[in-house]
C-alpha cells in the first residue's frame, strides 16, 4: 500500500512508469558450466527477441552465411550499422524571428541488438545544442509504453517516409550505400535519397551578410613560392632574460611561425628538477603577434563588421538592425612577418624581450631558397644557474680523473674485457757493451695489478744463463717518477727505464696487439686507420701513385716476409717502427702452417686409413646419402650431419685432418659438403696414390719459419690520396679527454639514478608508513631519530617491499 500511495495523480498529459526504466541492454553470456562441464545455453530458454530477424537472416543467407535461429551478437558487432539521413521542424527558437528552423538528423540502427540512435550533426552558427539527440535505446511505436512495446524495427524506417520518436516527427531522406544494399538484398524497395529542404535562419544569416569573410590581401613585400603553406611552420628556439627582475627566471621557448596565416605561438620549455624530462607550457596561443604590444584594447577591435545606425523592422528581414556589408576601416597595426625573424633577432611579446638563437633545417631551407640566407650558425644563450653548477662540477670531476686517468683507463678496460690481461713485449738492453746487446729479454706487463716482470730468454752456447731478469713487482719506491712508465705507453720503438736499467722495445706479442688495436681510443699508437694514414701520406710524399711505390719495393711479389715489410713501411726512420708491427699483423697470412698441395694431403689422409684397414666407403657414402636435408642440393650435406657421419662409421682420422677435410670439400656459397667426392679422395681402393714420404705432422703441420705479408691487401686498405691532406693525428691528449668525457657523463648518469631512487623511496615510506627519513630539519641535522629507526626495522611487511 505505501508504494501505491506514494504515486502521482493520474493527471491528463502526464505518464509516469513506475518500472524500472532501462537505458543499457547488456549482452548476458551464453556459456554454462556444471558439474565441471562446458555448454552454450540452449537458443530455447532466451527471449525470442534476440534471434536473429528472418528478413536480416535472408540478406546474411544471399552472403554464403546461415544465420537461422542463431543470436544477433553472434552475427554482429557494434560497428554493423545501418545509417538514415533524416530532418525534423524545430518551432520551439523564437528569438530568431523565424517560424521554424530545420534540424538535421542521423538515425542509427544497431543490428547487433536493434537499437536506434539519433545524432545531430554539428553545425556552425546554428545558435541551437547539436550532437546525441536520443540515445541508443529500442524506442517504442508512438502510443505504445517504453517497456512493454512493440518497438521500431528495421522494415518501419523507410526513405520517404515519417516516424515519430518521442512526439517529434522525422521524415527520412536518404541512406547510406551501405544500408541500401543490405535493404535491397532484403527485398526493400528503396527510394531515391531525397534533398533536404533549407533552413530559414541560415538563409537569413546569408542575405544579412552575418557569415562575411574578407579575401586574403596579397602580401607584395615577399615572394613566396607556388605551393600550399597549410602545414608549413617555421620553428625558431628563443629565450627570455627575467633575472633582473624579483625571483626573475631563465625562461627558454619554441616559437612557431605558421605561414599559411602568419600567426604566431609560443611554448615554454620546464624541465623536472628530479627526472630531468622536458614538458613544454603554453605561453602565448596562436595568433597575430603585434609589434607594440597595448596593455589593453577597447571593446570590438577584432571584429569585422559594424552595426548601421538604422532601426528599421522588415517582414522580410525580421530583425531590428542592419549588418554593414563593408569592413571596419581601422587603425593599421603592425605584426610580425616572417621577414622580421631570424637568428639574434629581438622580439617584443607583451612588453617581453625574447631573443631568437637558433632555427630547425626546414626553416633554414626555406630562408635559404627565399630570402638567400645563408648563415644560420646559432648564438649562445646564457646558462641557468643549474647549468652554471654543473659546469663547475663537471671542470673538477675532470680535475680529479686527469690526476688518476691511468687508473680509471685501466679499470675501464677490466670492466669491458675481464681480468687476466697480460701484455707481451721484446726488449732489448740499450748499453755499450757488446755482450748485453746480444741479450734478449721479455716484458710481461700484468694489467690486473700494474706489476711487471722481465724474462731472458735463454741461447745456446751463450755464455748467459737466462731466465728470470726481474721478477714480477711494481717499480721500486727509488724510481725516478719522470721515467716511470703504465701500459698504454708501451709500444714498439719506446724506450723505457726500470732498477737504472734502459730497454728499447723491439717487437710485441701477436695476442697483445690485437687487443690493442680493438680498442684504438685507449692506444692510440695502435690505431689501423691512422696507421694507413700515415703510411699513405709517406707515400704521396716520395712516390707519384701507388704503382710506382709497388714496383720499387715488391716487385712483382704478393707475399713478402715480415721484417722486409715492417723495414719498408718504415721509410729510413721517417714513421714510427710500431707502424710497422700493426701493419703486419693486420695483413699476415691467416694460415698457421706451412702450404701443402693436394697430392700430399690426399696420400697423407689415404696412409692413415690404409693403416686403420678401414674399407666401409661404400656404407659411409650411404650414410651421408641419408643425412642429406630438402634444402641440400646434388651430392651436397650440412657440415655438422657430415661430422655426425664420419663418427658413426668410425672413421679413423684425427680431429685436425678431419677439419682439414671438411674444409677441402665445402662449397662457399651452399656451405655444405661434397660429401661425394670427399668419399672418392678418401678411397684407396678405387683411386689409390702414392703413400707419404714423412708423417702427417711433418707434411701438414709445419710451422712456417718466417711469417709472410699479403702485399695486394696492405695495398687495398690504404686510403686514396685526398682523404689524408690535412689529416690530424690522434694524441694521448685526445683519447683523456674522449675518456674524461664518458667517465663524466657515466658518474653524472649513475648519480642522478641513485638521487631518483632515494626520492621514490622517501616518498613510498613518508605515504605508506607515515616516516620522513633522511629529511634535512633545522637544527637537528637530518630526520633519522631512534622512533624513526624502530619503526623503520619493526615493520617487516611494507619495508621490504619500498627498498
Amino acid at each position: 500500500m505505501a508504494r501505491h500511495e506514494s504515486r502521482l495523480p493520474m493527471i491528463p498529459g502526464i505518464h509516469q512508469s513506475y518500472m524500472e526504466i532501462k537505458d543499457k541492454y547488456p549482452i548476458g553470456s551464453e556459456m554454462k558450466i556444471i558439474e565441471g562441464i562446458r555448454f552454450i545455453e540452449c537458443p530455447e530458454t532466451k527471449k525470442s527477441h534476440q534471434l536473429c530477424d528472418p528478413d536480416v537472416a535472408a540478406v546474411m543467407h544471399a552472403k554464403d552465411q546461415l544465420v537461422y535461429n542463431k543470436k544477433n551478437w553472434l552475427i554482429f558487432d557494434e560497428k554493423q550499422v545501418l545509417t538514415f539521413d533524416a530532418y525534423y521542424k524545430d518551432t520551439s527558437r523564437v528569438a530568431s524571428k523565424m517560424e521554424y528552423d530545420i534540424r538535421e538528423m542521423k538515425i542509427i540502427y544497431f543490428l547487433v541488438d536493434e537499437t536506434i540512435q539519433v545524432n545531430e550533426p554539428l553545425k556552425n552558427n546554428s545558435g541551437s545544442p547539436q550532437g546525441c539527440l536520443i540515445k541508443k535505446q529500442r524506442i517504442p511505436l508512438p502510443g505504445c509504453d517504453r517497456d512493454t512495446g512493440p518497438y521500431y524495427r528495421l522494415l518501419d524506417l523507410v526513405v520517404g517516409g515519417s516516424v515519430v520518436f518521442y512526439g517529434k516527427e522525422l521524415r527520412i531522406t536518404g541512406v547510406d550505400a551501405f544500408t541500401r544494399d543490405f535493404l535491397v538484398k532484403m527485398g526493400v524497395d528503396v527510394q531515391d535519397n531525397e534533398p533536404i529542404p533549407d533552413d530559414p535562419y541560415f538563409n537569413f544569416r546569408k542575405k544579412t551578410n552575418l557569415d562575411y569573410t574578407f579575401k586574403c590581401r596579397p602580401n607584395l613585400k615577399r615572394s613566396r613560392p607556388q605551393k600550399s603553406y597549410k602545414d608549413f611552420v617555421l620553428r625558431f628556439g628563443a629565450y627570455w632574460d627575467d633575472r633582473y627582475e624579483m625571483d626573475g627566471e631563465l625562461h627558454f621557448f619554441d616559437v612557431l611561425y605558421h605561414l599559411v596565416d602568419d600567426t604566431i605561438e609560443m611554448s615554454e620549455e620546464l624541465i623536472d628538477d628530479t627526472t630531468g624530462k622536458i614538458r613544454h607550457r603554453k605561453f602565448v596561443n596562436r595568433q597575430k603577434l603585434p609589434k607594440k604590444s597595448p596593455w589593453s584594447k577597447y571593446p570590438g577591435h577584432d571584429q569585422k563588421q559594424g552595426i548601421l545606425n538604422i532601426i528599421t523592422k522588415k517582414e522580410s528581414q525580421n530583425g531590428y538592425y542592419k549588418m554593414d556589408s563593408l569592413p571596419l576601416e581601422g587603425d593599421s597595426e603592425p605584426y610580425y612577418k616572417c621577414t622580421d625573424l631570424y637568428i639574434g633577432a629581438t622580439l617584443n611579446v607583451f612588453n617581453r624581450r625574447i631573443v631568437l638563437v637558433k632555427c630547425d633545417e626546414f626553416t633554414q631551407t626555406y630562408y635559404r631558397i627565399n630570402y638567400g640566407l645563408s648563415n644560420f650558425d646559432p648564438v649562445d644563450r646564457p646558462k641557468t644557474l643549474r647549468e652554471i653548477r654543473e659546469d663547475q662540477l663537471n671542470a673538477k670531476r675532470m680535475e680529479i680523473i686527469l690526476k688518476n686517468y691511468d687508473e680509471v683507463l685501466r679499470k675501464k678496460l677490466i670492466s669491458q674485457e675481464g681480468t687476466g690481461i697480460i701484455f707481451v713485449f721484446c726488449i732489448q738492453m740499450v748499453t755499450d757493451d757488446p755482450i748485453n746487446q746480444q741479450r734478449d729479454f721479455l716484458l710481461k706487463y700484468y694489467l690486473d695489478d700494474t706489476k711487471f716482470g722481465v724474462y731472458e730468454v735463454r741461447h745456446s752456447n751463450s755464455g748467459i744463463r737466462g731466465g728470470m731478469f726481474r721478477y714480477r713487482r711494481k717499480f721500486s719506491k727509488k724510481q725516478d717518477k719522470n721515467k716511470l712508465f703504465v701500459f698504454h705507453q708501451l709500444y714498439v720503438g719506446a724506450t723505457i727505464f726500470f732498477d737504472e736499467f734502459e730497454f728499447k722495445i723491439t717487437d710485441v706479442d701477436d695476442k697483445s696487439l690485437r687487443f690493442m688495436i680493438n680498442h684504438p681510443k685507449e692506444f692510440p699508437h695502435s690505431c689501423l686507420e691512422t696507421a694507413n694514414k700515415k703510411v699513405r701520406k709517406a707515400i704521396a710524399k716520395e712516390f707519384s701513385s701507388l704503382e710506382e711505390f709497388r714496383t720499387k719495393n715488391f716487385q712483382e711479389r704478393a707475399w713478402v716476409e715480415r721484417d722486409e715489410f715492417r723495414k719498408i713501411v718504415s721509410f729510413e726512420g721517417a714513421l714510427d717502427p710500431h707502424i710497422g708491427v700493426v701493419l703486419s699483423l693486420t695483413h699476415k697470412r691467416p694460415d698457421p702452417f706451412e702450404p701443402y698441395s693436394d697430392d700430399t694431403f690426399k696420400s697423407v689422409v689415404q696412409d692413415t686409413l690404409r693403416r686403420a684397414m678401414f674399407i666401409h666407403f661404400d656404407g659411409l657414402k650411404s650414410n651421408l646419402r641419408i643425412r642429406k636435408s630438402i634444402t641440400d642440393r646434388g651430392e651436397f650435406v650440412g657440415r655438422e650431419e657430415s661430422i655426425k657421419g664420419m663418427k658413426s662409421n668410425k672413421v679413423p682420422l684425427s680431429w685436425e685432418i678431419t677439419n682439414k677435410l671438411l674444409n677441402r670439400f665445402t662449397d662457399a656459397e651452399l656451405g655444405s659438403v661434397n660429401y661425394a667426392d670427399m668419399v672418392d679422395f678418401m678411397d684407396y681402393i678405387k683411386y689409390p696414390v702414392e703413400p707419404p714420404t714423412g708423417l702427417a705432422r711433418e707434411l701438414l703441420f709445419v710451422k712456417p719459419k718466417k711469417v709472410l705479408i699479403n702485399v695486394d691487401a696492405f695495398l687495398n686498405a690504404l686510403p686514396p690520396e685526398e682523404a689524408v691532406e690535412d689529416t690530424v693525428e690522434d694524441t694521448v691528449e685526445d683519447t683523456v679527454e674522449d675518456t674524461v668525457e664518458d667517465t663524466v657523463e657515466d658518474t653524472i648518469y649513475k648519480k642522478n639514478q641513485i638521487m631518483n631512487r632515494k626520492k621514490v623511496i622517501q616518498n613510498n615510506l613518508w605515504g605508506k608508513l607515515g616516516l620522513k627519513v633522511d629529511n634535512v630539519v633545522q637544527g637537528k641535522c637530518t630526520s633519522n631519530t631512534d622512533n624513526v629507526a624502530r619503526r623503520f626495522f619493526e615493520d617487516n611487511l611494507e619495508v621490504p617491499m619500498i627498498t
